[in-house]
């Protein structure tokens, strides 16, 4: 037995006329009243009841009918489900990211657009620190990430990095503190005041990159207290415990216990860099042209 029987007999059944089903079906009659035939023949039960003047459902037949358009109902929605999945409408999306990045306008403006295109993808965001996403992609853990970088990462063959967005490095500090007033700040403005920093483990290369920064410009950091958590860095900021730096898109967390101060040195900058198969499935390829499309819209840092 295959589908098209079930639709032929469906169609007879719906119109209880071969000559009008045939029609409905783009067949002529004669073949479609062997089908019929050699279904009931294979079933070993009587579907039709025909005569010179009608054609009527036995019992049999009407109970297999609606046992056939269930099937052919299943078997549609098969089919769709199908062409679906294949054009990155279904499935799942498994996203890491760091913890700044659900503050970029450009990745939120991002998720959310690719959650209203394509509500029937299951969005699974996880947070991974730093290069941890790396290794993770790469063995299929999940299918790409947000990672903040100053340089493009290094990833392994079948890896790449597409760059998302550079930003400017700002001061956080409390309104009282002596640096608050300045309109701008260099590296070298910093060397007497103690930070409050990512923990190496959480920053993903941010620190140690900054820190690289202020030695180039002559400044040794001089570190107050190492943090995992970017609500703890602006607390301990707030509560004086010491200045930090972060992304400019982390100032959207406004406080009045903070004031942020951009550094103009012209190294002073971060970048976010989404991770992903050189040659992505097609659910991938959608979310990263949703992303494009976002950062067009976006104003330029």
């Amino acid at each position: 037995m295959e589908l098209r029987h079930l639709r032929y007999f469906v169609q007879v059944a719906t119109d209880l006329h071969f000559a009008r089903a045939a029609a409905h079906l783009g067949i002529s009659q004669p073949p479609l009243s062997q089908q019929i035939r050699l279904l009931e023949e294979e079933l070993g039960v009587l579907l039709l009841e025909r005569t010179s003047r009608r054609v009527a459902l036995t019992p049999a037949g009407a109970l297999f009918l609606e046992a056939a358009q269930r099937t052919l109902e299943e078997a549609d929605r098969a089919v769709l489900i199908a062409r679906r999945a294949a054009r990155g409408e279904l499935g799942d999306l498994r996203i890491g990211f760091n913890a700044s990045a659900p503050f970029i306008p450009q990745v939120a403006t991002a998720l959310y657009a690719f959650r209203q295109a394509c509500p029937d993808v299951r969005l699974s965001l996880t947070e991974v620190a730093g290069t941890s996403q790396i290794p993770a992609i790469g063995e299929g853990q999940l299918d790409l990430g947000f990672m903040r970088s100053p340089q493009r990462p290094a990833v392994p063959a079948g890896l790449t990095a597409t760059l998302i967005l550079e930003e400017r490095l700002l001061v956080a500090t409390r309104p009282d503190h002596v640096l608050a007033s300045r309109a701008g700040l260099h590296l070298s403005d910093l060397g007497s005041h103690s930070l409050v920093v990512y923990a190496n483990d959480r920053s993903g290369g941010f620190t140690e990159a900054l820190f690289l920064l202020m030695r180039a410009a002559g400044v040794e950091p001089r570190v107050a207290q190492g943090v995992r958590e970017v609500s703890t860095l602006l607390g301990l900021v707030a509560a004086g415990i010491g200045i930090t730096i972060i992304a400019e898109s982390l100032s959207a967390l406004q406080s009045s216990g903070l004031v942020y101060i951009p550094l103009l040195d012209d190294r002073a900058t971060s970048a976010m860099w989404l991770v992903h198969a050189e040659a992505p499935p097609l659910i991938v390829s959608r979310f990263l042209a949703v992303v494009r499309q976002a950062g067009q819209g976006s104003p330029a840092s």
